[in-house]
Formats: C-alpha cells, structure tokens, sequence
C-alpha cells in the first residue's frame, strides 16, 4: 500500500495529471497462427494485406495531420511478410514525424528489438492473452505462438534492448480476471 501511494506520486510529480493518447496504424493482417479468439487466426478465410512502405507512410502522416503524436504499429503475426526491415525502414521514414513509434506485432529477440530502437522505435507491446499455461495451451494449438515460455520471455528481450516503454497485457476473459489481473 505504502509503495502504490509513493508511486502514484512520484509520478503525479514527474508527469503531472497528463492523458497520452496514440493512434494505432495497422500495417498487416497476416498471421502463422492458430488463435482460438482472434480474427488474424492464419486458418480464416479472409482478405489478407500488408501496406507497402509508402502506403504506411502515407496513412501515418494523414494521423500526424489529425494530431497525433504517438503512433502504434500493428500487424498479425508473420515475420515472413512483414520481417523487421520493414519495421526498420517504416521507423527511419517516420521518426521525425512522431515523437513516439511503437510496435505491438510479433515477439522478437533482443536483437531485433535492439535493430528497431535504433531505427527509432521505443517502446513494445506484448500481449501474452493468459497466463495460465494450461488456458495458453488450449487457446494456442498451433503456430510459434504456442511456445507460452519464450513469448513470456520476450517482453524481457525488449528491456534488456533498452526499450522505452514496455507494455505487458492478458485478454481478460479467458481466465478469471482477477488472476491476470494479477499476473
């Protein structure tokens, strides 16, 4: 109780009472795994995209119009049609236009991770849906996602890459709340 007070103020002092809003930009729906709960599922029979460079350039710079500064890129799991180049080179193309880039795409090594924050990306998203590595288990029968250890492990890689902000989630309702809450 103590810490959570101390904490609040501390940061009550440093940020103020300050809301961030960011916009997120979808840059691919392709995805190589089986999700039981998500729409990118690789088994679902749907239009399939991933925006060229210049395409994704040129819808972040119509939310930059809008006002935004923070932009969270957002693709399907797939590393194949959406490598890390191209996150590099999207950030080199928009980091002057933005004053925070972030990803929630694909859980990667360190040294990916390390790659992006040069190219101008600072801060990773990582949801891991449960907790529970029983839940994990049933609601990821297939794909790299299945290994429940290392994508835990990766949000890790992303702070020893010096990441800035680091976001951890569940997907609450596959599980009691309250659990992951915790967790």
């Amino acid at each position: 109780q103590n810490m959570a007070k101390q904490a609040a103020l501390t940061t009550r002092q440093r940020f103020g009472r300050t809301l961030q809003f960011y916009a997120p930009l979808y840059v691919s729906n392709y995805c190589c795994n089986y999700c039981r709960y998500c729409g990118f599922n690789s088994a679902n029979r749907v239009n399939r995209q991933a925006l060229s460079i210049a395409e994704a350039v040129a819808e972040a710079k119509h939310l930059s119009g809008q006002g935004f500064r923070h932009i969270l890129l957002v693709s399907g799991e797939d590393p194949y049609r959406v490598p890390v180049t191209y996150f590099e080179t999207l950030a080199r193309e928009l980091r002057d236009t933005f004053a925070s880039i972030q990803i929630e795409v694909y859980p990667m090594q360190q040294s990916a991770y390390e790659r992006l924050r040069r190219a101008g990306i600072d801060g990773v998203t990582l949801y891991q849906e449960t907790y529970d590595p029983t839940i994990y288990e049933k609601m990821h029968p297939a794909g790299p996602k299945r290994d429940y250890a290392w994508r835990l492990s990766r949000i890790e890689a992303a702070a020893r890459a010096e990441m800035k902000s680091l976001g951890i989630g569940s997907l609450l309702g596959l599980n009691d709340w309250r659990v992951e809450a915790f967790y």
